[in-house]
């Protein structure tokens, strides 16, 4: 049963992603730019700290 604690840090990566990117989307709708810097600056900037949290979990398992 170890799997599932893989595919678990698997999910929460792929939520942390989507989170980053739809918050970059709203601001990007919201403030009205020309340009996906939110959309892009979100994603790189929850990227990282999903690595960050699986970084942090592996030596726990």
């Amino acid at each position: 049963m170890n799997w599932v604690k893989y595919t678990q840090i698997g999910l929460q990566m792929l939520l942390t992603i989507c989170l980053g990117v739809c918050l970059g989307i709203w601001l990007d709708e919201y403030f009205q730019t020309n340009f996906p810097g939110f959309t892009l600056g979100g994603s790189i900037l929850f990227i990282f700290a999903s690595l960050y949290n699986v970084i942090r979990q592996l030596p726990r398992l």
